[in-house]
């Protein structure tokens, strides 16, 4: 190491130390990483969380204005200076073992006063920040010190990417993705509601653009109801819904067709008015659905019932009108290529069909997952077979990233897609699905969700309740760590969790600086409108043109 940058000063403990600073060398900015040794001899290794500049001569709260005055006026500029010092705070970080790698060791006993205080070497930091198997960004105190991501813990454990509009979330997510496929294969999957990333791009780009699309036909009667905007209370018009949907797919069936897409919505129009037709023309008003085990049962049609089917029939109308570009049977888990990151665009969407669209997604990962990775460990090679044929990036491990996930995962409400997020955070790992949460609101989130996720990154958060909640949400969040969040700049993160050794402030890579590019940022709205500005022509100008 080369020379000490300060001396350890006053009261020390076994998680902080103060120490002044040497004022011939250059000043250790904040979380600049430092080495001290213990009682015990042991190189521990510390972050700096704070410097102050005292004058001993000049103390706060010691004399009026013009007692410092006369100080600053009689005492020379070289007395003043020799009664000045910088003091830096720092906590402990964890003990430094030699070797090629480094393994957190909480320290034990304090650190002495007295003892030398030395800037880590970047050789010891990159031990402990590049040993990863993907580049984020670099250590924001050292730049020239590369921090990776452990990808089985970033993926397995799950991940949030949390921050105020503007601070660089699409920036990081477009950083990952390109490290994740670029350097390892990886299969991402992106739901994407503003189409921010359906221009991704860089050199050697793996993108497959997906256009939003759900089969009414093969989603669940829950997912239907939700797509339709029915509410949870109206029981009846959910009841009418399961009948007619059991009943137009064992129609089908009988009769050797195959139906989905908006052929399938016709269909259930036609049924339902099939049904108005009885209750309206017949005497008995008796009509035939299909149950749950697929009998053929009679019910009769009431007045209070032809509501609800003139409403549901309605429902159905509005979503064909509104929503038809997005209707298709075309199964989306189909189109997921492995070895890629594949966007699907829910820009246009209305948050009731996102919400609908994402649950099939999510549902259909996670189940055809389970049955893959069952069938190979239990030598079910029909299983095994069926989920290669239909869906063959499912055969491999695979990252569902959530763009706006307050939208599928609002705190405090539940809905299909919250489901779905909830059970791949607790059961994904077991069967290689990884999740990834994006938010600008943490506090709006479920709480179940974020807590799920053990790797954090989290670019500026100013609201106080936003930065509470992200706290609450991780252990590893301390309140110094609190205080930086607050203070960070457009890119810079702090990134806490199993995907990295220690918690470290990181200048997140810039992905168009890496020849890359997205949808995201923002619009320059003077340049647009001044590229459509018309030059105004004087009146006497006018005038000369027509002569």
């Amino acid at each position: 190491m080369e020379g000490p940058i300060g001396i350890v000063y006053g009261e020390s403990t076994t998680d902080r130390f103060t120490f002044i600073v040497n004022p011939h060398v250059e000043l250790p900015k904040f979380g600049e990483f430092v080495v001290v040794k213990n009682r015990e001899g042991e190189d521990v290794l510390a972050s700096v969380r704070g410097i102050r500049n005292v004058n001993w001569l000049m103390e706060a709260g010691k004399g009026s204005y013009d007692y410092v005055e006369k100080t600053v006026r009689v005492f020379s500029s070289g007395v003043l200076g020799k009664s000045e010092a910088l003091i830096a705070n720092a906590r402990v970080l964890g003990v430094l073992k030699g070797g090629t790698s480094f393994r957190q060791m909480p320290n034990r006993v304090p650190i002495k006063p007295g003892e030398n205080v030395y800037l880590a070497r970047d050789e010891d930091l990159a031990k402990i920040f590049s040993h990863g198997h993907i580049s984020i960004g670099r250590l924001l105190a050292r730049e020239n010190v590369d921090v990776k991501l452990d990808v089985n813990k970033l993926v397995s454990r799950h991940f949030a990417v949390l921050a105020v509009t503007g601070a660089g979330k699409s920036n990081t997510i477009a950083v990952l993705t390109r490290e994740l496929v670029s350097k390892v294969n990886a299969t991402v999957v992106i739901l994407d509601p503003h189409g921010e990333y359906r221009t991704l791009s860089w050199p050697g780009a793996k993108v497959n653009p997906i256009k939003a699309s759900i089969d009414p036909a093969k989603i669940r009667l829950s997912e239907l109801a939700t797509l339709l905007g029915i509410a949870e209370n109206a029981s009846l018009q959910r009841r009418f819904l399961g009948l007619v949907y059991r009943t137009v797919k064992a129609e089908a069936r009988s009769e050797g067709r195959v139906t989905g897409g908006l052929d399938f919505i016709y269909a259930m129009e036609d049924k339902i008015e099939e049904w108005i037709r009885i209750y309206e023309n017949t005497e008995e008003k008796v009509i035939y659905y299909t149950d749950e085990k697929g009998n053929r049962v009679p019910r009769k049609i009431q007045a209070k019932d032809l509501d609800s089917l003139i409403r549901l029939k309605d429902y159905l109308g509005e979503l064909r009108a509104n929503f038809g570009e997005f209707i298709s049977p075309v199964n989306v888990l189909s189109e997921i290529r492995p070895g890629r990151v594949n966007v699907i665009d829910l820009s246009g969407m209305e948050e009731e069909q996102m919400i609908a669209l994402a649950s099939f997604v999510l549902r259909g990962i996670l189940k055809n997952r389970v049955e893959y990775v069952k069938g190979v460990r239990t030598g079910d090679k029909t299983l095994v077979r069926e989920v290669k044929e239909m869906y063959p990036a499912l055969t491999k491990p695979l990252l569902v990233i959530v763009e706006e996930a307050h939208i599928f995962a609002p705190r405090g409400e539940k809905n299909q897609a919250t489901l779905w997020l909830g059970k791949i955070a607790r059961e994904g790992r077991k069967f290689g699905v990884g999740l990834g949460i994006v938010s600008q609101r943490p506090k709006k989130l479920d709480d179940d969700v974020l807590s799920q996720t053990n790797t954090k990154i989290i670019l500026k958060l100013v609201e106080p309740n936003d930065q509470r909640y992200v706290q609450q949400a991780s252990e590893q969040i301390s309140e110094d760590l609190l205080s930086d969040i607050a203070a960070l700049g457009i890119g810079e993160a702090v990134i806490v969790g199993t995907a990295m050794p220690l918690p470290a402030m990181v200048r997140i890579h810039s992905f168009t600086e890496m020849g890359g590019s997205y949808g995201g940022g923002d619009i320059d709205i003077v340049e647009e409108w001044l590229s459509g500005k018309v030059d105004e022509k004087s009146e006497e100008d006018m005038i000369g043109e027509l002569v």
